[in-house]
Order: C-alpha cells, then structure tokens, then sequence
C-alpha cells in the first residue's frame, strides 16, 4: 500500500516560516517509509525500523564550501508497491553553478537512487555526488565492508568518535537488523565513511570521493558525473505498528526529574566588534578573545574585551592565533592581568602545536602570567580528536569549539546535533585524561573555514536564526548536553550584531534571555531529566534554594506538551512559569502534587520555579 501525505504542517493556519517548518512529504511503498524534504530523502525506514538518515547529492567547491540546492520538477508516480519520485536540483553559492537530476525508486525489497549532475560553468570542486548518512544509532553496530576488489571485511561502527575514516575503499556495506539483513551497494566511484559526530552532525557519512585522490580539482562546463545506490532488504519484514504506536506514545513526553547529575557550567561570551551595549550579566565567568591577524591590532581588541568583561564582573579568556609564538609575551606585556586562560594555536593547523606551546609558555612564565594555560583547538572537535596524540601533557585543560552547520543548514540537522554535543564533550574529557575541558566558542554558523584548501579562512557567518527563540531553545538543549563533570566552561555567541546575543539599544534577544538566568546559576546542581522516550522536549532542572527552577524548551515547529514528575518534596501547584522572548504565545504550565504539564508552542523556552519542602 502507497500513500503520500504531508505529515508535519498543519492543514491551516499562517504560512510557515520555510527554514523552521519546511515542506515534508511522508512516502509509504510496502514496508519502505521515506521523507522527502527539499533535495533530501530522509528518514528512511523499513518495517518500522531506522535504516538511513538520509540520502542526497551535495556539491562541494574548492574551499568545502556547500553550494546550496532549489529542486524544482518534482514527480511523484507509480502505483501499487512500487513509486519512483524524481526531481532537478540547481545548485549555486561562491560562483559556482551546477545541475543535477535525482531519480528514487521504492519497491517491496529494494530502495534505489540516482544521480546525473552537469556543471553549469567551470569551477574547482572538492566533491560532487551522493552522500548517505546512517543514523548514531548505528554505533557499535557490526557490518561487512564489500572492497572494490571483491574482498570483504568484518568491522563495526565506532562507538567512541573515530578521528579517521573508518572504512575506506567502499563497493558495498552489509549489516543485518531484527532478522532483516540490508545490502548498500554503490556505482560510480569508490566510497569511504567518515565519523560525522566529530563536527556534531548527528551521523556516520559514507560518501566519494576518497581523500587519499587529490583535491581540489578542475571541472569543465558540461562534465557530467554519474552514480548509484541500491539499498536491498532481504527478510521478513515484520510490522510497522510499532512505529505508529511510538509516535502517539510521543505525543507528551513523559519526564522524571531525580537527583543531582551535574552543576551548571560556568558560561562565557565571546568578544565581537558589532556596536551595542550588553547589559550586566552577573554570574558570567568570562569574555573570550581571539586575537588574530597583525599584532599591532591585539592591544585594542584585547583592551575592548577588558571593557566587556569588567561591565558583566568576568575574567578574559584569550585564544591567540599566530605562527609566532615567541611574540606573545611581548605582545600582550603589560595586559596579562585579569587573563585566567590563555591559548596558542597555529594559523594553519588551528590547533595548539608542541613546540609553539614550548616557547609561548616559558616567554609568558618570564612575563609573570599565572593564568591557566589551554591547549587543543580553535575549531572542530575533529581537530583535537586527530592531533590528541600531539596535544602538551602538562596543558592545564583541553579546548575545542563547536558549530552544528559545518555540513547542514537543515534546521532539524541542527537540533539532531545536540546530543552529538555531549558525545563530543565525553570523548573530550576521555582525551583530557583528568584535566578539564572548556568548550567554546559555540556559535550557529562557523566562525571560520577550518578546512580550506586555499588557507584563507574566511569571515564569521551569521544566521538569521540568532535573534529569535529558535537559538534560546537551541541552547538549552546545547547547554543541557555541555553539562555533563569536567566541562569547566561552555562559551557561546557574541555580546551583539549579527552573531550576538542583544540588539544594538542593548535589548536582550532570547538566547541573551535565556543566558542571562543561566549565568547567574553558575555551579548550582543540575538534576536529572530522564524521559521515557525521546522527544522534542529539552527539560533542564536546576535546584535552587527552596525551589527547582525548571527550564524547557519546544524543539521542534509543532506545539509539544510535557508531563513532568519533579522530586519528592516539590509543589507543582506552586509553579509559576516566564516564558523567555516572545516565541511563547499559548505556552501554558500547570501542576498538581508533584506532576507538572507544560503545554509549549513551536520553539517556545520557559522557565518554571515550583517550591520544594
């Protein structure tokens, strides 16, 4: 049985914002459920049962840049069990143009897809054609890698986040669930997974071309690239009625809160140079300052972040890049003090290299400095976790940063991340081997390009997401997941503009809301959140005297409800709830005994205090 239907916005009402609440249709063809959202077939499931997360073709330029797709051409067909959905894809960004036609076919036992793509106009390119991204759950999941030879070989999905492909020279990947085994198979060039987690992408991407070819190389107008997957299903079936009855089940998610798990991270800002005054937030332990480029412009970005950083009660927290590292201390004489850590990274390699922590840390101990001494990486977690090995031993604490749209701006992409956070954090903290690690800057869009070919990195991006309440849910979740013992201090956005955390006249956006409060509870107990099933949900409890203060946060663009049992001992009837930003039209909370239900629209954030004996 087919069906099409569009499952996730609603039949009436105000249009949707596109980015938050995209155009979604649910295809069923025999035991095959896909979801086709944009250019990406995701989601997909058998019997019930996850398989992907989703398949698409990207088309990457000369510095890993995306070039953003527009499908256009879109037909659905077929009929009984087997439906075939094709669609053009234009992709453009960084002056580059491209085309490419995507042909799926479901039928009882297989899933197939198809990719022509033609460029438009010359350009340089890193990668073009299909990626398929299997799901976290995957981790520790055995699987047979078919080589390109015919071989095989038995191997797993990492558990703990791999820092290096782990299988390469792809021709086919076998794995077996719930007495269903599934065969992928691939046409048109050689394949290899790398682990996604390590930029918090919330999967294991298996794609082409390998990295051992040279990159970036030259595409003529009107190349064309050709190439296949072929997802086999051989097994019983079984049913889908269990995916049903989860997603009712889902439909109020079910939260005990228990006892202490953690405290709240100390929280920091990061300095930027966009007009606008902060208003005081107290509790906050730090501003963080990269001082990049000439040296002769660090003593004024360095005494700014003073400024800011004595407006909130904070220390600096100061992240010099520079391929001299015996100008440091020179270079900062006189401004060392209020500096409680200090970090040296490479310009290229954008990590903290031996011999450049030798030489900057024994000028700054002749200078006097006896702040904390970081290392580990201005950039991705991926960073650290391939140069650990290489990282000083006797570095006070370990440092990387964190951006969710290195790969996707697909706002559930995005929210899939956060759990990948705390998956970081913990392989962080397993490399730091006892020492503390501080993460940050965590920013929505990437502060620079890590990864360019060309060794320009780039300028800051933005997101238009920052001013809304999107970004204050986004980073409840985010600092709910950057909570976990060990984590010394989490830094997130700018004081203002487009990357920051207030407008210009100094109005507080939500995420400066949200932040506000949070920084205020520095090293006060966290409690334990523990849903009954996932859900979009975000519940963050925080005990406070006489009372727990209970953050939450809608993650998704449908209104979702909690019921939540606090600990014995609490008042729900007592609850009083804010709602942080205006996002929270509706939001409704309410408590008897010790079960709370709290009723949040799309993206809403609130903060509820119920009083404890």
């Amino acid at each position: 049985m087919f069906s099409e239907q569009n499952s996730i916005r609603p039949a009436a009402g105000p249009a949707p914002d596109p980015r938050l609440d995209p155009e979604v249709r649910v295809l069923h063809a025999g035991p095959w459920t896909v979801e086709l959202a944009g250019d990406e077939l995701g989601n997909i499931t058998y019997a019930g049962r996850p398989v992907l997360r989703a398949v698409k073709a990207v088309v990457r330029d000369h510095e890993w840049r995306t070039l953003e797709p527009s499908v256009q051409d879109l037909d659905i067909s077929g009929d009984g069990e087997r439906r075939t959905v094709s669609f053009t894809v234009a992709y453009a960004g960084h002056g580059a143009r491209y085309e490419g036609r995507i042909a799926a076919t479901l039928s009882p036992d297989a899933l197939e897809v198809g990719f022509e793509g033609r460029a438009v106009a010359a350009f340089r390119s890193n990668r073009i054609g299909l990626v398929v991204l299997h799901p976290p759950s995957d981790a520790g999941r055995a699987l047979t890698v078919i080589r390109t030879d015919g071989s095989t070989a038995a191997s797993r999905f990492p558990v703990e986040i791999s820092p290096h492909q782990p299988f390469t020279d792809i021709a086919a990947l076998e794995w077996a669930d719930a007495g269903t085994v599934f065969t992928l198979s691939f046409t048109g060039d050689v394949f290899e997974t790398e682990d996604q987690r390590n930029w918090t992408d919330a999967s294991f991407k298996t794609y082409s071309t390998p990295l051992s070819k040279p990159f970036p190389v030259s595409v003529a107008a009107g190349d064309v690239v050709r190439q296949g997957i072929w997802l086999q299903a051989a097994g019983p079936a079984g049913t889908t009625a269990a995916t049903a009855a989860g997603t009712a089940a889902a439909a109020t998610a079910m939260v005990t809160v228990g006892g202490t798990v953690a405290r709240v991270p100390p929280l920091a800002l990061a300095a930027g140079d966009a007009p606008g005054t902060l208003p005081p937030l107290p509790g906050l332990d730090a501003v963080l300052v990269e001082l990049t480029g000439p040296e002769d412009g660090w003593g004024s970005r360095l005494e700014a972040a003073a400024r800011e950083a004595a407006g909130h009660g904070a220390a600096l927290d100061v992240r010099v890049v520079t391929a001299a590292p015996e100008r440091v201390a020179a270079a900062l004489a006189g401004r060392l003090d209020g500096v409680a850590r200090l970090g040296v990274f490479d310009p290229a390699s954008h990590v903290t290299e031996p011999e450049a922590w030798q030489v900057a840390g024994q000028a700054l101990a002749a200078a006097g400095f006896r702040g904390q001494l970081l290392a580990g990486t201005r950039a991705h977690f991926t960073e650290l976790n391939r140069n650990s090995g290489r990282m000083p031993r006797d570095a006070a604490a370990l440092t990387f940063s964190i951006t969710p749209q290195m790969h996707s701006t697909d706002v559930r992409h995005i929210v899939e991340s956060v759990p990948m956070q705390r998956l970081a954090a913990q392989n962080a903290l397993r490399l730091a081997a006892g020492r503390p690690v501080h993460v940050g800057p965590v920013t929505l869009r990437p502060r620079f390009n890590a990864v360019a070919t060309s060794g320009t990195a780039g300028t800051a991006e933005s997101d238009e997401l920052q001013a809304g309440p999107f970004t204050a849910a986004w980073t409840l979740a985010s600092i709910a997941a950057l909570s976990p013992e060990g984590v010394a201090s989490v830094c997130y956005f700018e004081p203002s503009g487009p990357r920051g955390i207030c407008a210009a006249d100094g109005r507080l956006y939500p995420a400066g809301q949200l932040l506000r409060q949070l920084a205020a509870l520095k090293g006060a107990p966290v409690l334990a959140a523990v849903p009954e099933a996932p859900g979009p949900v975000a519940v963050y409890p925080v005990s406070v005297p006489g009372a727990v203060l209970l953050f939450a946060a809608n993650l998704s663009p449908r209104p979702a409800s909690a019921e939540i049992l606090l600990p014995a001992g609490s008042d729900a009837g007592t609850a009083a709830a804010t709602v942080i930003g205006t996002g929270g039209p509706g939001t409704h909370i309410s408590g008897e005994g010790r079960r709370l239900r709290a009723v949040l629209q799309p993206w809403a954030t609130a903060v509820v205090r119920a009083r404890t004996g």
